[in-house]
């Protein structure tokens, strides 16, 4: 009897290993995929290094730049997992014998996974949000205050929530469904008191230009900036009164929104 370190061969000879025994073609492709994709990767830069000269892209940098924070992979995250649940409301409305009916349940997985996921890496966000919402009661700011609290609430609660799914805690009169949809009319509202904070926001700013405070240019950007937000937040607003079951509307349009809404978070970390 001969003994071994390792239990399974690291190199070759399992179908674990490196190289695995190949025992059809569709394997081989299958093995071949990853390095593949390296090799074509590495012929596409060096393509723009005979055509340019150069390794460097600013497109690159700048792509590379934005994914590299943990909002825009969050937002970009968003894209996806609201194309999900459009792609399964058009589903929902195609018969049930369309090839494409083939493809919901790993849709909604990916849907599943995309959204626990993020959840996971919401834990701390609320943390920039309590200092200001202190500094709103402060200052008097009652709208201010008031929104800054309810959305504490929301990420707290929605800590609650991750914990209830996982197992860790237990509720007697909830489900975690059941939190998590009451939840999100914390988060509805929110929508409500951000849009009221643009609009005030740019009452503000015409104000100032009235009183020749600020340049037409500056004043015009951040008025153009906060209805970019103000539109976004009618679409969250309609989303969660869906996702929450408050108005029960039809996923495809509700994804669509999302995808817009996420978009548009997404494009304030491009910069």
């Amino acid at each position: 009897m001969t003994l071994s370190l390792l239990d399974t061969p690291f190199v070759a000879g399992h179908n674990e290993s490196w190289l695995p025994p190949i025992k059809s073609g569709a394997q081989a492709v299958q093995l071949l995929s990853g390095p593949a994709l390296m090799a074509v990767a590495v012929g596409l830069q060096a393509l723009k290094k005979n055509l340019t000269g150069t390794n460097a892209s600013d497109l690159y940098q700048r792509v590379w730049k934005c994914i590299s924070k943990a909002e825009a992979r969050d937002k970009a995250g968003r894209i996806v997992q609201y194309f999900c649940r459009a792609l399964q409301g058009f589903l929902g409305h195609m018969s049930p014998e369309h090839p494409s009916q083939v493809y919901k349940a790993a849709i909604a997985e990916v849907q599943s996974t995309l959204a626990w996921a993020r959840r996971t890496h919401r834990w701390g966000k609320e943390m920039p949000h309590i200092p200001k919402f202190v500094k709103a009661i402060g200052d008097g700011d009652a709208l201010e205050a008031t929104q800054c609290a309810v959305l504490i609430t929301f990420l707290v609660q929605d800590h609650v929530y991750w914990l209830l799914k996982v197992g860790l805690l237990k509720f007697a009169n909830y489900t975690p469904i059941q939190w998590h949809r009451r939840n999100l009319r914390f988060i509805t509202f929110s929508h409500v008191l951000n849009f009221s904070l643009c609009t005030r926001a740019i009452m503000r700013v015409k104000d100032k230009q009235a009183k020749n405070e600020i340049s037409a240019e500056k004043a015009n950007s951040e008025i153009f900036d906060n209805q970019k937000m103000m539109f976004r937040y009618v679409l969250t607003f309609i989303q969660m009164l869906h996702v929450s079951q408050v108005k029960k509307m039809d996923d495809w349009y509700i994804g669509l929104m999302g995808m817009m809404s996420a978009f548009i978070d997404l494009s304030k970390q491009w910069a």
